[in-house]
């Protein structure tokens, strides 16, 4: 049944990017990424700002600290995970998980960390998300198209959504009382409901962490920044002149609304949409617009494919700890 479902959700994706691709002028988007492509590479360098961020946040949030080299290596394999892989950035954290426990992390230590690392980034992007979208009100009035700005407040709204379910079920120890319901019906074994109990109280205590989650915070919103910035080193490859405040609100709508779509593998189709909406939304046109969008699949692609040979080195070929 999953394999089914995934496999409708890929192909109504490709039906979405090859609709795109088609009305949007996808040859001369292509074309325009050929004429730099010798300078393509440069997209590499300008992500290592958000992984170093983004590694910083994590690291911040533990006790049993990880080196920044070990964090930095987990990070970039685990959101490598998160885009090529079906779950999206679920299957990124599972990962993360996975590796951090690898690397010495007790099972609380690695699951709390990064499930509430996961609260940070959601609530991050809920902050530069609002800013973008207070921004675009009142300053882009004119160029809004209503069915878009629509489609914009629905994927904002189910982030909000998102964040405050998930602060409820940490303030609100909701996994506590699921075990106590579970425990009668004798639903889960001994060892799980240890593990989910210490997860629960891990949560609650971290979440009392105000100056640490504060910090963490301030740490991912850099991170979404640097991945701003990833956009205006693509848009000075290709020689179009971009201003902060337009890839800001690009990389920040464009991350919503790919996080709302998280059922279709890698967004595919959906985020190439959502540049070529938002981009023409702050005055690019479609052409630069969709360039901008497979330049940041061909950085996903050029950054994960050495991710996942790392993996395959580090941790598949190694049973000792690389710290």
């Amino acid at each position: 049944m999953m394999k089914i479902k995934f496999l409708i959700f890929l192909i109504l994706g490709i039906f979405i990017f090859h609709w795109v691709y088609k009305f949007f002028a996808g040859p001369e988007s292509i074309q325009l990424i050929l004429n730099a492509k010798y300078k393509i590479f440069y997209l590499i360098i300008a992500h290592i700002p958000t992984l170093y961020f983004d590694s910083l946040a994590w690291i911040i949030l533990m006790k049993n600290k990880l080196s920044t080299k070990t964090a930095f290596i987990i990070t970039w394999i685990s959101q490598t995970s998160g885009k090529f892989i079906p779950s999206g950035n679920i299957t990124g954290e599972f990962v993360r998980f996975y590796l951090a426990r690898r690397s010495g992390q007790k099972f609380s230590e690695a699951s709390s960390t990064v499930l509430m690392d996961l609260f940070i980034a959601t609530f991050s992007l809920f902050l530069i998300g609002l800013a973008a979208l207070i921004f675009i009100i009142f300053s882009l009035k004119s160029n809004l198209i209503l069915n878009q700005f629509q489609y914009l407040i629905l994927a904002f709204s189910l982030i909000s959504l998102g964040t405050l379910f998930f602060l409820l079920i940490i303030r609100k120890r909701v996994i506590s009382k699921f075990l106590v319901i579970t425990k009668k019906f004798e639903f889960l074994s001994k060892k799980n409901i240890f593990n989910l109990l210490r997860l629960d109280i891990s949560l609650n205590k971290l979440s009392h962490r105000k100056w640490c989650l504060l910090n963490a915070v301030v740490l991912r919103l850099m991170g979404w920044i640097a991945g701003a910035f990833e956009i205006y080193v693509f848009f000075l490859i290709i020689g179009v002149d971009a201003k902060i405040t337009d890839v800001i609100i690009i990389e920040s709508v464009t991350a919503i609304i790919r996080s709302a779509a998280f059922f279709i593998p890698s967004a595919i189709g959906v985020q190439e949409l959502a540049f070529v909406i938002v981009g023409e939304l702050v005055g690019y046109s479609s052409i630069v617009s969709f360039s901008v969008a497979i330049g940041r699949r061909l950085r996903e692609i050029m950054v994960g494919i050495p991710a996942i040979i790392t993996w395959i080195i580090i941790f598949r070929k190694q049973s000792n700890h690389f710290n």
